[in-house]
């Protein structure tokens, strides 16, 4: 399996989920190179509409405590950062060690960048706000917490 994939089949159910609600979600597929390097396209992953937000974000795996950011995801910061100035939720979805989802408002990651700082831990950042924001409709239920 690709790396990353089981984190983003996850993503997957919950936007299945939110299509079952009646409303809209989907993966965005960009072109790139054998190293990953962004080509054409859309260059963050995912976009979910529903009635009360727009959100726009990028899937991230890890296997530590720390996010390392690399030269492609400054070009999916200032993507996201577009949409963040357009009024949508624009951020980072990081999945840390011990399957620990946490969101990275787009705004932090180019915070840290102007810092000189190139890695962000897990620590005090906020979970995924779209789920517990619906998880009251059922979410959590088709959200697994082994991914």
């Amino acid at each position: 399996m690709q790396k990353g994939r089981s984190f983003e089949k996850q993503i997957e159910k919950v936007i299945e989920y939110i299509e079952k609600l009646g409303f809209h979600g989907h993966k965005n597929y960009a072109k790139r190179t054998a190293e990953g390097l962004y080509l054409e396209g859309e260059c963050f992953d995912y976009e979910i509409f529903l009635p009360t937000r727009h959100d726009c974000f990028d899937a991230k795996q890890c296997k530590t405590d720390t996010w390392h950011i690399v030269k492609k995801d400054l070009k999916q910061t200032n993507e996201l950062k577009k949409c963040k100035n357009a009024g949508c939720n624009a951020y980072f979805l990081v999945c840390f060690e011990d399957n620990d989802v946490r969101q990275i408002d787009v705004d932090i990651v180019i915070n840290y960048l102007k810092q000189n700082k190139k890695s962000i831990k897990k620590y005090g950042l906020p979970s995924w706000e779209l789920i517990e924001n619906i998880k009251n409709k059922g979410v959590n239920k088709i959200w697994k917490q082994k991914i």
